[in-house]
């Protein structure tokens, strides 16, 4: 039998825009949910962008530039992105790695990093190779004032080339204000939880196969419990059909401890400013 798909899907809270001011330096590590999988984080002057897909399809005010209808309004186009110092990529799947964000962002000046497979891809597009480094799973770099870690990702999604071991990444990020992981799309692996010193989650929490689900998102939020969480890739694309588009953070918020003080649903554009863990009550 054919599985039935909603013919509705949930949608991010209505985009607050965002502005160049936005990107000037402050004293403190801020992140903004960019939609889909995308974030901004600025700390004390560094701008990282993970995963950015912010652009429009040619010609449409509907369509982003994969040709998917948005759900919401993208918060602020890469055209208008004034200044980067990196762009990390977790994967080169289109919504993560979009090809006209990625070129469109090279005028920023920002390095673009990620696994090896993403690095060729960023070079067929046009990025030059000496804006783009390729790192490994557990490598480790600085930009500016943020340390950046490479953390294991198990996203085997193509079916004829499923991705390699070395082929998808999450990010570990430390700030002078406390630590980001953003796990990227990723089963459940044993070493997820064995991860600690977590201030903030970046939750993916599409309920794919190929990604956390529903029950093991959960099970990761509980295990970092003094981590604040900001739900992903859900709410962005018209695609009741596709599985990866369809998640909802309202179904895990009832089981996850405490989330009335650290699960944070985000609008894209919406501002967190990041707190320690032992700010967290």
């Amino acid at each position: 039998m054919a599985k039935e798909f909603s013919t509705t899907q949930v949608r991010a809270p209505y985009t607050r825009p965002m502005t160049a001011k936005d990107f000037e330096p402050s004293e403190n590590t801020s992140i903004w949910w960019l939609s889909s999988a995308g974030f901004l984080i600025q700390s004390h002057g560094t701008l990282l962008m993970i995963d950015p897909v912010i652009s429009m399809q040619a010609g449409s005010d509907e369509n982003c530039e994969l040709g998917h209808r948005l759900l919401v309004p993208l918060p602020i186009e890469a055209a208008d992105v004034p200044r980067l110092d990196a762009i990390l990529y977790t994967h080169k799947d289109d919504d993560h790695l979009g090809p006209v964000t990625a070129s469109a962002l090279i005028r920023t000046g920002g390095l673009y990093a990620g696994p090896a497979i993403v690095v060729q891809e960023l070079e067929r597009l046009g990025v030059p190779s000496s804006q783009a480094r390729a790192f490994r799973i557990g490598e480790s770099f600085r930009i500016g004032k943020v340390e950046i870690t490479l953390t294991r990702a198990d996203h085997a999604y193509p079916s004829q080339h499923p991705y390699g071991p070395e082929d998808c990444c999450g990010f570990f990020i430390r700030t002078p204000d406390g630590t980001i992981w953003c796990t990227g799309d990723t089963r459940l692996l044993a070493e997820h939880m064995q991860m600690s010193g977590v201030d903030v989650l970046l939750l993916d929490v599409s309920d794919d196969p190929y990604h956390f689900g529903v029950e093991n998102a959960v099970k990761l939020a509980n295990r970092l419990e003094q981590a604040a969480i900001i739900p992903h890739h859900y709410g962005t694309y018209h695609g009741p059909e596709m599985l990866p588009f369809n998640g909802d953070p309202n179904k895990l918020a009832p089981h996850i401890t405490r989330s009335e003080n650290r699960y944070r649903i985000l609008a894209p554009g919406e501002r967190y400013v990041l707190k320690k863990t032992n700010d967290v009550q």
